[in-house]
């Protein structure tokens, strides 16, 4: 959960300047809560690393590196042209933890506001487009595509469709079950959906499977009650699949990779 707080005392980035420094602003953090299972929530951001001042605008959740672990990107910057400040992007190192990798051509000095992360180029990694400029007229910059180069993790992407439900599948989860290399199963899961604040996602699922040696099955949780879940074994690692509710058998679809222009 981000924060965006405007001080009319202090409209600047002096808080943010201050943690730069190595000193204890205060100010508006960025937080983390882990769902206990238990309808309970812990907070813990400050233990995975994120206790950060972000004025974050907009935000948004990918896997950069194909691993299996959502990524998060925010566009930062309140309207004051004095906090025209770094956009950030943290890397989730396995859920332990999330490195700030901003400065590795993320952090844009200019006012961030929608994010979205999808494979444009249908090369198999997410792409992240960043929609920036402020609120006034004299603050305005073009929007940015950043080309994923790609990690060589694997992946899949996944087109569901509805019957009986509504038709993008909005809502409907996916557990994803990988024999890893050394014979260790692994479950990744998401949930169809547009994603975090200001932006839109791709609605087409791009799953990153890490260091997978194969699918063992996925299962399909449709977004309407009494319809059963669909399973799927067999599928084909790095490949775009559509995958429709009543359906048993999984349709490939074969789109082409493309170089974006520069």
């Amino acid at each position: 959960m981000t924060d965006f707080t405007i001080d009319p005392q202090d409209p600047t980035a002096a808080p943010l300047i201050r943690e730069y420094l190595g000193k204890q602003p205060q100010g508006d953090w960025l937080r983390l809560y882990r769902n206990n299972g238990n309808e309970t929530f812990t907070d813990v951001h400050r233990a995975l690393g994120l206790h950060t001042i972000t004025y974050a605008m907009g935000n948004n959740f990918g896997d950069l590196d194909n691993d299996g672990w959502l990524d998060v990107y925010l566009g930062t910057g309140k309207p004051d042209l004095r906090t025209v400040v770094p956009n950030r992007m943290f890397h989730n190192l396995g859920a332990k933890k999330f490195e700030d990798i901003s400065m590795n051509g993320f952090a844009h000095i200019q006012k961030g506001h929608g994010i979205a992360f999808a494979d444009f180029d249908n090369d198999g990694d997410q792409d992240i487009y960043a929609v920036q400029g402020g609120a006034y007229e004299g603050d305005i910059s073009n929007c940015i595509l950043f080309d994923n180069p790609g990690y060589g993790n694997h992946w899949i992407t996944l087109f569901l469709e509805g019957k009986t439900c509504n038709r993008d599948a909005m809502g409907a989860k996916i557990k994803i079950t990988v024999i890893r290399k050394d014979g260790a199963r692994r479950q990744i899961c998401a949930t169809v959906g547009t994603g975090g604040s200001f932006g839109s996602q791709s609605i087409r699922q791009e799953i990153g499977l890490g260091d997978a040696a194969g699918i063992e099955k996925i299962e399909i949780q449709w977004p309407k009650p009494g319809v059963p879940n669909s399973v799927y074994a067999n599928v084909q690692m790095d490949s775009f699949v559509k995958m429709t509710e009543g359906n048993p058998q999984p349709e490939q679809i074969g789109l082409k990779a493309f170089a974006l222009r520069r």
